[in-house]
């Protein structure tokens, strides 16, 4: 994978983990974005225990807060499409975020687990790209 695929990458799924997150804090963003390719639905497409699943909601509730913030820094708009430049701009601020959710999510998950999580968002990711070219 050459270098500018990989930050790529890594922008797109830190932009992917930042949108999840808002939508969850802003109904109204989450009421209209329901199934776009910014939401990869961790909550229903994984199962997770009663412990597990207050401990997700509590992880996934301290990086919505800090992604809104970065979300308004930036002005990025999680409803429209994704603009690399912008991206580019914040990346160094979601991906600190994004890694902190996903030491978080390790601790919690089995190894399992945490493979699926980490496949859904890759996923997502890989979905995110596309619509930045297209």
């Amino acid at each position: 994978m050459t270098f500018v695929k990989r930050v790529v990458l890594k922008l797109a799924a830190a932009f992917m983990l930042a949108f999840v997150t808002v939508t969850a804090a802003v109904p109204a963003l989450s009421a209209s974005t329901d199934g776009t390719i910014y939401d990869p639905g961790i909550m229903s497409r994984m199962q997770f225990s009663g412990a597990q699943r207050s401990k997700v909601k509590a992880i996934l509730d301290r990086s919505e807060s800090s992604m809104v913030k970065v979300f308004a820094k930036y002005r990025i708009d999680p409803r429209a499409k994704p603009n690399f430049d912008t991206l580019r701009a914040a990346s160094t601020e979601l991906q600190a975020i994004e890694a902190w959710e996903k030491k978080q999510m390790k601790q919690v998950l089995s190894k399992g687990q945490y493979a699926d999580y980490l496949e859904i968002l890759q996923a997502t990711a890989a979905a995110v790209i596309k619509a930045t070219r297209d």
